[in-house]
């Protein structure tokens, strides 16, 4: 069991990332640094580096800028993970909040549901 967004989550995480199959496969011309964290406690932050599909590293994050960042609060973390709200409808509601290329986002949108969906396949202890 792993603290939500702890540096051994994530690396966890990372793990269900490159055993997905699909994902890693509609992701292969994707390369980008994520940026994960609950609001307002981005000092605690973690990354994940992802190239042409392919999960290459994950742990804390740094001051770097990132291509995107995503952050929402525990509870719609949550929801998220576990599929009680969906990826777009959290984005137009503003309780997933996004900071990136919203084209690139789009693009890719199927595969971003998924990598929000895989969350919940990663033991998780959700008192933050």
């Amino acid at each position: 069991m792993h603290r939500f967004l702890s540096e051994d989550w994530i690396r966890s995480y990372m793990e269900e990332w490159n055993k997905n199959e699909k994902l890693k496969s509609e992701l292969s011309g994707f390369s980008a640094s994520i940026k994960y964290y609950v609001e307002g406690k981005e000092d605690q932050a973690v990354e994940l580096l992802v190239e042409k599909g392919v999960a290459k590293s994950a742990g804390r994050a740094s001051n770097k800028n990132y291509d995107f960042e995503l952050w929402a609060s525990p509870e719609n973390w949550k929801k998220l993970a576990t599929g009680d709200m969906g990826p777009r409808a959290a984005m137009l509601t503003k309780k997933l909040k996004f900071k990136g290329s919203m084209i690139t986002a789009m693009r890719y949108m199927s595969a971003f549901e998924e990598s929000l969906r895989m969350m919940s396949k990663v033991p998780t202890d959700w008192s933050l």
